[in-house]
C-alpha cells in the first residue's frame, strides 16, 4: 500500500492543498513508513515540483531554490 500525505504546495502563487503520493521513487514508499526521509511532490494545480522531508506523518517542504536551481 502506498502512503499519501496531506501537503500544501509551497509555491507562493499556488498554495494548493490536498493529499498526494510522492512524485519520485514510488517503490520506496511501500508500507506505512518510508525508507527515506526526503522525496519530491508535484502539485496537480501548477504542475511544479518541490522537495520535502518526511517527519513522522508530516511533510516539511524544503527551500524552493533546491528544486528551481536544478
Amino acid at each position: 500500500m502506498l502512503t499519501s500525505y496531506l501537503v500544501r504546495c509551497p509555491h507562493p502563487d499556488c498554495r494548493w492543498s490536498g493529499c498526494l503520493l510522492p512524485h519520485e521513487h514510488l517503490e520506496a514508499w511501500r508500507g506505512a513508513l518510508p525508507d527515506c526521509s526526503e522525496t519530491m511532490f508535484e502539485c496537480p494545480r501548477c504542475r511544479r515540483s518541490w522537495q520535502a522531508r518526511i517527519v513522522g506523518d508530516d511533510v516539511v517542504p524544503l527551500p524552493l531554490e533546491l528544486v528551481e536551481s536544478n
